[in-house]
């Protein structure tokens, strides 16, 4: 497992002269952003929902996804394709398209409800044996928090008027070519500590919107 240390800053890459962009090996660092930076994603239906499609097979086909993050607003994301004819950024942008059209039908729910679902502002606690059985999978990477049981600090307290807007990402989208190992170890802990550093979750394991995957 990586060492959950650094801090890099983000930046945007150059196109590599000789880099073979449709390369089934190679892997791109992604960071989307909400449209106007509204903290839509604070909704766990709708997180969950671009999540699930993140993971559906209809992505997973044809793009070969490593990791990710989700934060209120942005999506933090290590991937490749894996068919040689494939291109990134249409993938992106398909998968832009598939989750605007959930946030529309989604906006529709809380607008008529008038109700943000948001995580719980505090939880039950579990007895000694449980707490530590939970705690020991989940800094092994062998289990993942539901955001509805776990309480997240500092988290953004959005509003149905964050979702009158019709667009949910930003236009363009910010990529860097993982370049090899080190490049690659310090995307992946920039991943994991993302949550970290921005208050809500003490731990890297604990945050319900961070996966690994092979």
């Amino acid at each position: 497992m990586p060492q959950f240390t650094s801090y890099p800053r983000r930046y945007n890459s150059l196109r590599l002269v000789g880099y073979e962009y449709n390369s089934i090996f190679k892997l791109c660092a992604i960071t989307m952003v909400t449209d106007l930076r509204r903290p839509v994603f604070a909704d766990i239906k709708l997180a969950k929902s671009v999540l699930s499609c993140l993971l559906s097979e209809q992505t997973l086909t044809y793009m070969r996804v490593r990791a990710f993050t989700l934060l209120p607003d942005h999506l933090h994301l290590l991937a490749g394709i894996r068919e040689p004819e494939s291109n990134l950024s249409t993938l992106i942008g398909r998968f832009k398209s598939y989750t605007t059209q959930i946030y529309w039908a989604r906006s529709r729910e809380i607008l008529q409800s008038r109700h943000v679902a948001l995580p719980p502002k505090c939880i039950s606690g579990s007895d000694s044996i449980e707490t530590r059985r939970v705690l020991s999978a989940l800094l092994d990477w062998r289990a993942t928090l539901c955001p509805e049981v776990i309480a997240l600090k500092n988290w953004p307290a959005a509003k149905p008027g964050h979702f009158t807007k019709k667009h949910l990402w930003q236009t363009h989208f910010f990529d860097h070519v993982i370049r090899n190992d080190d490049d690659l170890r310090r995307n992946v802990d920039y991943i994991a500590m993302n949550p970290v550093h921005a208050g809500y979750v003490t731990r890297p394991e604990f945050y319900p919107y961070t996966a690994f995957l092979e």
